[in-house]
């Protein structure tokens, strides 16, 4: 009989401990008969699903991100796309559950019983754009507009083609990405940067 793994166990610990308040609805382990049906690391115990909970700043993005930092991993899915560390990167995912409501993380056999803690725990929700300070809206421009464009392109709401056709620019790309990231954060879609986007960019770490 199949039994969760350590590891597995570990990163819903330590998700629980960096986001005491986060929603666990799609929080998993062990497969359900869904996943009996078919071949699933979950049959194992060697995958986790942890739930994105943006209000607590338990995003899949945050989760994704380092997860897939760590040698215990195989793969993680996360928001309609899979990435196999295989050097690929991100790519679309066609399987029946889009993974919108949570993070999969495959483990390794190997290091099923690897019980270090994970980077959500650890440390790693440090910042790495300086988000701007100032409100922006359609119109905008300047380097401060450059920084929110940087920062959506992080998060892959923005192509880097798509900054490098307005860079410090905020036009009507800029506001639809905008729009994208404020409805998948739980903040209304407006397509204004103001202090409630720039708060959920600040949990993601940003």
């Amino acid at each position: 009989m199949a039994t969760p793994a350590p590891a597995a166990r570990q990163a819903l610990n330590d998700a629980n401990a960096r986001w005491p308040s986060r929603k666990k609805a799609s929080d998993g382990i062990l497969g359900d008969k869904s996943h009996q049906a078919r071949k699933s690391d979950h049959n194992e115990g060697n995958a986790v699903d942890i739930t994105h909970d943006p209000t607590s700043g338990a995003t899949g993005d945050v989760i994704a991100r380092h997860a897939l930092k760590d040698q215990r991993v195989t793969y993680v899915i996360w928001n309609k796309r899979i990435n196999s560390r295989d050097g690929r990167g991100w790519r679309p995912y066609a399987g029946s559950n889009p993974h919108t409501q949570h993070c999969h993380i495959s483990i390794r056999v190997s290091a099923r019983n690897d019980t270090r803690r994970w980077g959500w725990r650890t440390g790693a929700v440090r910042p790495t754009t300086r988000m701007p300070t100032r409100n922006l809206k359609r119109g905008s421009s300047g380097a401060e507009v450059k920084q929110l464009q940087t920062a959506l392109v992080k998060l892959r709401h923005m192509t880097q083609a798509q900054m490098n056709t307005g860079a410090g620019n905020f036009g009507p790309q800029t506001e639809q990405s905008l729009k994208k990231f404020q409805a998948s954060h739980g903040v209304p879609a407006t397509g204004f940067y103001g202090p409630l986007t720039r708060a959920a960019f600040t949990k993601l770490g940003m």
